[in-house]
């Protein structure tokens, strides 16, 4: 049973370490590609759903356009403040899809997709090579 548990720990360890390295790659990708512009967050927002607040920025695009967009990322306490000063990172063809130029905002699902995939393999890895010993 522990070599059958060990090849499931070791395949999911694996694909979930693969989703992190596609975030990582999409992230490397945004930082190369999208374009910088200064925002102000105008509101923070909290579902009723949601313990935690979701900053709305307003930013002016490079073609001269004034978007208002929800971050992707909230907290609870709120990172900022009504009229805090950001950098955000959008995509041309998408401006209303943005990023903070924040650690967290940018990397949160790579750091937690690739720590939580690292342990899959480490233990699915120990899982098997104790069983394989072990026979």
């Amino acid at each position: 049973m522990s070599r059958v548990g060990g090849v499931i720990f070791l395949t999911v360890g694996l694909a979930v370490t693969g989703a992190g390295g596609y975030c990582f790659w999409g992230t490397q990708d945004l930082l190369q590609t999208g374009l910088r512009s200064p925002g102000k967050v105008v509101e923070l927002r909290k579902p009723p759903t949601n313990r935690y607040y979701i900053p709305v920025v307003q930013f002016e695009t490079s073609d001269h356009r004034i978007i208002t967009a929800v971050c992707k990322t909230g907290s609870n306490p709120p990172t900022h403040k009504v009229a805090d000063l950001v950098t955000v990172i959008y995509r041309a063809a998408s401006p209303e899809d943005i990023w903070l130029d924040e650690p967290l905002d940018l990397w949160l699902p790579t750091y937690i997709l690739g720590g939580l995939g690292l342990i899959f393999v480490i233990v699915g890895g120990g899982m098997l090579i104790y069983s394989i010993r072990r026979a």
